[in-house]
């Protein structure tokens, strides 16, 4: 019981690495553009070159850990975040800032790619259920609290005291890993390391019609979700005016409490009708946030009702994507889990890369182009499925 507790812990500390330090420094963004005397719009590219770090980085660590295990590359790309967190702290410029935010992301790709890994290896079972369903309320809690605490942290001690707890957080998994965890794969082999073996795995992958139908459809939901981390901070804390603990407090309880209740209704309802249903419900839902949105713009002007209302139905409906798109993508691909797993993870995270820079050009005195950004994605996304892997299917 103690071991599995601590298998537990090392999990959660290194699923949730990525998307904390994506998001703890996001109501910071109005005060890092004040501080380091640069645009809004300047910041705002340092998400964007995160994610573009973290999505590279998934075509690394998920074949190499197949070819020599889990701990080396956990332990590498720790050190990696830990020392872009460093860069990031004693940045001058927002400059070094992106750079620092790139290593970051190189870094944190390790845990992003692995948790999945690592938690399959250990535990099955009776026990694999359990687990699971603490990790299900675990994530969805932890990674929405990140901007509540960066709030309060700007508030109390300033913007480069987020990074300052990205050092702390990596340091002490760090520790936690060298002490209490042991190699969990007995499978990797480094046969899956060569060139012909790498050119065959991929090669199945982009060959796959559904499975890269469906990693499309990720690739513009998850952008759509990011977009809000992009543009949200601007909308909220600079042009409407709220402070950054009330940004991060709206991120926790709307965002986060729809995600939980949406994973329970997902839960509910995909066992009896299904995971096609799901998906167009999930995609319906977004689109119709996004056009709630403008249409609130229109009648009521900008306020944080008139943003937030909608972003909660959004953030609901996105939720109920994930699962059935993760189970539709990998279901012919068991025997190349890992080097599909990096693919997948490549693509969605890109889309957070590729649609946060796009929200970075965009004018941001009003919500329009956010709402428009959330109708267009999901729109693109569910034509996508129809076309590409329901025509596929029949």
């Amino acid at each position: 019981m103690k071991s599995n507790l601590l298998l537990f812990l090392v999990v959660v500390l290194v699923a949730c690495l990525a998307g904390v330090s994506s998001d703890i420094y996001i109501p910071s963004i109005p005060a890092i553009a004040d501080g380091l005397k640069t645009t809004i719009e300047e910041v705002q590219w340092t998400l964007a070159i995160f994610m573009v770090g973290l999505s590279i980085s998934q075509l690394v660590y998920g074949p190499i850990s197949d070819g020599v295990g889990r701990r080396h590359p956990l332990i590498i790309g720790l050190l990696i975040i830990t020392a872009g967190s460093l860069v990031c702290f004693f940045a001058p410029s927002i400059e070094v800032l992106l750079l620092g935010r790139f290593i970051q992301g190189l870094g944190a790709g390790a845990g992003a790619s692995l948790w999945r890994a690592i938690f399959r290896d250990s535990f099955d079972g009776p026990q694999l259920a359990k687990y699971g369903g603490y990790l299900s309320i675990a994530i969805p809690f932890i990674v929405p609290a990140a901007p509540t605490l960066g709030g309060y942290l700007q508030t109390y001690f300033g913007w480069r005291s987020s990074f300052l707890f990205l050092i702390l957080y990596a340091l002490t998994t760090i520790l936690i890993v060298f002490i209490f965890f042991k190699e969990t794969s007995i499978h990797h082999h480094k046969e899956r390391l060569s060139r012909k073996f790498i050119a065959y795995a991929f090669g199945q992958l982009l060959s796959s019609r559904v499975f890269m139908g469906y990693t499309i459809c990720t690739f513009l939901s998850y952008g759509a979700f990011f977009a809000w981390f992009t543009a949200g901070p601007v909308l909220l804390i600079k042009i409407v005016g709220i402070s950054p603990v009330e940004f991060g407090w709206i991120t926790l309880l709307g965002g986060g409490g729809s995600m939980i209740l949406a994973g329970l209704v997902n839960g509910k309802m995909v066992v009896k009708h299904g995971t096609h249903f799901m998906l167009r419900m999930g995609w319906a839902l977004m689109f119709m946030a996004g056009g709630l949105m403008l249409a609130l713009k229109f009648i009521y002007g900008i306020n944080t009702a008139v943003i937030v209302a909608p972003m909660i139905l959004f953030y609901f409906g996105s939720t109920l994507l994930w699962p059935s798109i993760f189970a539709g993508a990998f279901a012919s691909f068991n025997k190349i889990a890992g080097y599909a797993g990096s693919l997948y993870s490549f693509m969605q995270l890109g889309g957070g890369a590729v649609v946060s820079a796009l929200v970075s050009y965009l004018p941001e005195t009003d919500q329009v182009p956010l709402a428009s950004l959330f109708m267009m994605c999901s729109a693109l996304s569910w034509i996508v499925f129809e076309l590409v892997v329901i025509s596929r299917k029949r």
